[in-house]
C-alpha cells in the first residue's frame, strides 16, 4: 500500500511544530473529557456507524484481550466512541485517559496515532517518545482513517499497546482492517448501486471498489478507487463511469440481477497503458432497468419475445454452485441439445427454461410451456397433440393445435415431467423419435421441429427404477443435465434478499425498504423449503407490514417465525485452536510474522493469511 512507504517521521514532524503552536499540555488535555450524559448523546449520533462495525471491533477485541493490548474507535473529532481488548491495558491506561469519551485529537493531546492520522488522513503510527505528552511514552499507537464511499473522513481505527510491543506489522494489520471496514460500508449501503471490483491484475490482492448508480454515475468507491481513478467530490454524482474507463457498456449495459462471473479487460480514458482487471461484485439495481453508458436516462429492456419473460440477464447469481448451473445453462443454449432442469420446487427452473430459449438461436420463435402435473389427465393428450374438428364431445368446430404443434420451430418446456403418465410418455417419444405429431382424430401426422426442455423436482432415474417413468424416455430427455441448488445451500441468500426487496418497492410504490439485523440473521438461516419462490412472497408480506420501510423479524409470516429458531454461533474447535495459537504467538513477538512463522512451523503465507481474516464476515 503506497501510502505505508511514505516517511512517517516527516508527518511526526509536521504534527511536532502543530503541537507546540497549539500549546498542548498535560493539564489541559486531563480534562478534555465528556461527562457521562454528554457521551450518550454524543454516542447516540454515531449509533448506525458504530452497529456496522461492531462485529468488527467485537473480532479484534477478542483476539486482543490476553495480549495487554486493546483496539479504539474514534470519531473525526478524536473522541474515543470505543475501546476493547485486554481487561488489563484497559485499566492500566485509565490514568492517561485511553477510555470512552476522552479526546484524542492533535490540538488536545499532540502527537499520537489517532489524532495525527484525522490531520493527515494517512495510516501512521506513533510510538514510545514519538508521542508529543510525556505520559503516553509508554504506548505504541498504530491507526489507520476510515473514509465513507465519498472519500469524506469517517472514524480513525487504532491499535494500542506497551511501546516496546510494537512491530511495524502492526500498521499494516491495522490499515488492512481500516479498508475492509470501508468496502463492508460501500457494498451494504443502502443506495440501489452497481459495485465493481477493478484490479491491476488478474485475481489481484487490493481491489479497488468503485459504485455506480442506475443511471451510470459514479458514486462511490474505495480507497484504491480513489486512487486509481482519482475520484473527488468534483468526479463523484457527476461523472459517468465511461467518461473514466473504456469498454464498460458490457458491464453496465444489463438488467437488473445478473450478476457476471466472468472479468473483463477495462482501460483509463486518459492512458490506454493502464488497464484494469473489472467484474460486477453486486448489484442491487431495481428490476426492468438497464442502462445508456453514454447518457444519464433510463432505458426499458430489450426483449426479444414476449412469450419468454426472463432471460439470463434477469437471473441474479453470486453464489459458486448456482453460476456453474447458469453457466452450463448458457452453454447448453446455444446449441439444439435437449436439456433437463432438476431442483426443488421454487428454485427458478422455469426462469432458466425461458433464459436459455432466449439465448438459443430459437429466441424469435414460440416459447411454450405446459405443466404435465397440474393438467388431468383425461385433458393432457389434447393439450400435447391437440385435436382435429368434432374428435370428441365439447370440440372446437376448427380443431384445436397441441402444445407441441405451437412451438414449432421454438422450445417446449415440459414442467414436471415426472408427472406425465405412462401412455403420454410412450405418445411423447414417438414423438422424439420421427418429429411428427398426429392430433387427436386425425390420420395426417404433422412434422414438427422443436427444441424440448424438461423440469423435476424429484429424482427422475429413481422413478424409472420404480417403473413409473420410462427409461427409453429417461434416456431421450436427459440431453444435459443442469441441477439448480436449493436457496438454503446458496451463499448469496442475503444479496438476493436485497434485489427482491428492490423490485417490491416497485411494486408498493413506497421508498427504500431496508432489512434489519435479526431480519438478515433469519434469511441466512432459515431453510426456506420454498426456496426463492417463498422468499419473495414473505419479503413482500413483511415490506407491507413494515414501519418506516424497516423490516424487522416481526414482520415475517407467523408460520416461518414458529418454526425459526435463531442461530447459535458454532464455531469449529480445530480451526479456533489453530486461529488462538497463531494470534497468540504474533502478539508475544510484536507482529513478527517471520519470527512467528518460525515458532510455529508453518508458512509466513499462513500467518498473512490469518492476518486478513483479522475482521471476521467483513
Amino acid at each position: 500500500m503506497k501510502t505505508l512507504l511514505e516517511p512517517t517521521s516527516v508527518f511526526l514532524q509536521k504534527s511536532w511544530e502543530r503541537s507546540r503552536m497549539n500549546g498542548v499540555n498535560a493539564l489541559t488535555a486531563k480534562d478534555a473529557i465528556l461527562e457521562h450524559s454528554q457521551f450518550k448523546q454524543y454516542r447516540e449520533q454515531k449509533e448506525e456507524f458504530m452497529r456496522e462495525i461492531s462485529p468488527t471491533m467485537e473480532h479484534l477485541a477478542y483476539w486482543l484481550k490476553s495480549s495487554y493490548s486493546i483496539v479504539i474507535i474514534c470519531d473525526t473529532s478524536g473522541y474515543i466512541l470505543e475501546s476493547k481488548g485486554d481487561p488489563s491495558f484497559l485499566k492500566d491506561t485509565e490514568k492517561i485517559q485511553v477510555h470512552q469519551g476522552a479526546c484524542w485529537s492533535e490540538q488536545v493531546r499532540g502527537t499520537n496515532s489517532a489524532g495525527t492520522v484525522i490531520v493527515e488522513k494517512k495510516p501512521l503510527a506513533v510510538v514510545g517518545k514519538e508521542h508529543y505528552l510525556e505520559a503516553n511514552h509508554m504506548l505504541y499507537c498504530a491507526a489507520s482513517p476510515i473514509f465513507d464511499p465519498y472519500g469524506e473522513l469517517l472514524a480513525v481505527l487504532d491499535f494500542s499497546g506497551l511501546s516496546e510491543k510494537y512491530h511495524p506489522s502492526m500498521l499494516g494489520m491495522v490499515d488492512a482492517m481500516a479498508r475492509k471496514i470501508e468496502d463492508w460500508l460501500l457494498i451494504h449501503r443502502p443506495e440501489r448501486q452497481v459495485v465493481l471490483s477493478l484490479s491491476p491484475q488478474l485475481h489481484g490482492a487490493h481491489r479497488a471498489l468503485v459504485a455506480v448508480n442506475s443511471d451510470g454515475v459514479v458514486i462511490g468507491g474505495n480507497r484504491e478507487a480513489q486512487m486509481l481513478l482519482r475520484l473527488d467530490k468534483h468526479v463523484l454524482g457527476n461523472t459517468l463511469l465511461s467518461e473514466l474507463l473504456t469498454d464498460i457498456e458490457p458491464l453496465l449495459h444489463r438488467p437488473t440481477g445478473a450478476v457476471r462471473s466472468d472479468t473483463l479487460v477495462l482501460r483509463n480514458t486518459e492512458s490506454e497503458e493502464s488497464k484494469w482487471h473489472a467484474s460486477v461484485l453486486l448489484d442491487t439495481r431495481p428490476p426492468q432497468t438497464a442502462w445508456s453508458t453514454g447518457s444519464k436516462v433510463k432505458q426499458k429492456p430489450i426483449r426479444r419475445n414476449a412469450s419468454a419473460l426472463y432471460s439470463f440477464h434477469d437471473i441474479y447469481g453470486n453464489d459458486e454452485p448456482f453460476l456453474t448451473a447458469i453457466r452450463l445453462a448458457k452453454r447448453a443454449a446455444i446449441t439444439d441439445y435437449t436439456i433437463m432442469l432438476s431442483g426443488e420446487s421454487g428454485t427458478g427452473k422455469d426462469i432458466v427454461s425461458q433464459a436459455v430459449h432466449l439465448a438459443s438461436p430459437r429466441a424469435n420463435k414460440p416459447f411454450v410451456a405446459i405443466n404435465c402435473g397440474a393438467i388431468p389427465k383425461s385433458l393432457l393428450e389434447s393439450e400435447l397433440f391437440g385435436y382435429e374438428a368434432g374428435a370428441f364431445t365439447g370440440a372446437k368446430q376448427s380443431g384445436q393445435p397441441g402444445k407441441i404443434e405451437q412451438a414449432h420451430e421454438g422450445t417446449l418446456f415440459l414442467d414436471e415431467i415426472a408427472e406425465m403418465p405412462l401412455e403420454m410418455q410412450v405418445a411423447l417419444l414417438r414423438v422424439l423419435q420421427d418429429f411428427t405429431v398426429t392430433r387427436i382424430g386425425g390420420t395426417r401426422p404433422t412434422h414438427v421441429d422443436v427444441r424440448i426442455i424438461t423440469a423435476t423436482h424429484t429424482d427422475l432415474w429413481k422413478k424409472v427404477q420404480e417403473g413409473s417413468f420410462r427409461a427409453d424416455l429417461f434416456y431421450r430427455l436427459q440431453g444435459v443435465h443442469i441441477i439448480l441448488p436449493p436457496l438454503r445451500e446458496r451463499a448469496d441468500r442475503l444479496q438476493l434478499a436485497r434485489l427482491l426487496l428492490a423490485g417490491i418497492e416497485t411494486e408498493l410504490n413506497q421508498g427504500p425498504l431496508s432489512l434489519s439485523a435479526a431480519a438478515e440473521q433469519l434469511i441466512e438461516h432459515y431453510p426456506w423449503p420454498g426456496n426463492v419462490r417463498q422468499l419473495s412472497a414473505a419479503l413482500r408480506e413483511a415490506a407491507f407490514l413494515s414501519e418506516n420501510g424497516r423490516l424487522d423479524i416481526s414482520c415475517f409470516p407467523p408460520y416461518i417465525l414458529s418454526s425459526y429458531q435463531q442461530p447459535q454461533k458454532v464455531t469449529s474447535e480445530l480451526e479456533k485452536l489453530e486461529n488462538d495459537a497463531i494470534v497468540e504467538v504474533l502478539l508475544k513477538t510484536g507482529g513478527n510474522v517471520s519470527q512467528t512463522a518460525r515458532l510455529l512451523g508453518i508458512g509466513r503465507s499462513t500467518v498473512y493469511r490469518k492476518i486478513k481474516k483479522l475482521s471476521g464476515p467483513m
